[in-house]
């Protein structure tokens, strides 16, 4: 079953009044891990709890694109709202099979910061659901590491991942 979450676009991530953030430093460069990160290389290996992924939408992958990303504990409908590879990635959510959130937006950013490195920064914003407020900061425990644990799991991908798989 489906839940609606209201879809936003990027002034939400100015506004949104939770926050998840990570940052690592990446061995390669901004495109390198923009490719991996759009196009779910290998996602079982470096995203925690990733089961699937499936586009919904025909290549080539933009702005509007819409995939579904399918976890242990969910599964989210995403539609990009940024797509400026090697540089910027942004997706709202608009349908997820929990009804966690009201509104959410993934914001990814890929800044060189050297020969072949990486300044990788993942923000996710949102609003859990009213009735979901006496146990959120539960869920955020959860969902701080499941984010947390999936950027390490990145860098060490790409630790050892340099070029397409």
């Amino acid at each position: 079953m489906w839940f609606a979450v209201e879809a936003q676009g990027l002034s939400f991530t100015k506004t949104a009044p939770f926050l998840f953030e990570n940052e690592a430093i990446l061995d390669v460069t901004p495109e390198r891990a923009f490719e991996v990160v759009a196009g779910g290389e290998n996602q079982r290996v470096w995203f925690k709890d990733f089961v699937g992924l499936r586009w919904t939408s025909e290549p080539p992958h933009r702005v509007g694109s819409e995939r579904d990303i399918e976890l242990k504990m969910v599964t989210v409908r995403e539609r990009f709202i940024a797509w400026d590879p090697g540089k910027h990635l942004a997706f709202t959510i608009h349908a997820m099979t929990l009804p966690l959130v009201s509104a959410m937006v993934e914001d990814m950013h890929f800044e060189p910061v050297g020969a072949d490195k990486t300044r990788f920064t993942w923000r996710a914003h949102y609003t859990p659901k009213l009735f979901m407020r006496p146990v959120h900061p539960i869920v955020r425990l959860v969902f701080g590491k499941l984010f947390a644990d999936s950027t390490k799991g990145l860098k060490d991908y790409l630790a050892t991942h340099k070029t397409r798989a």
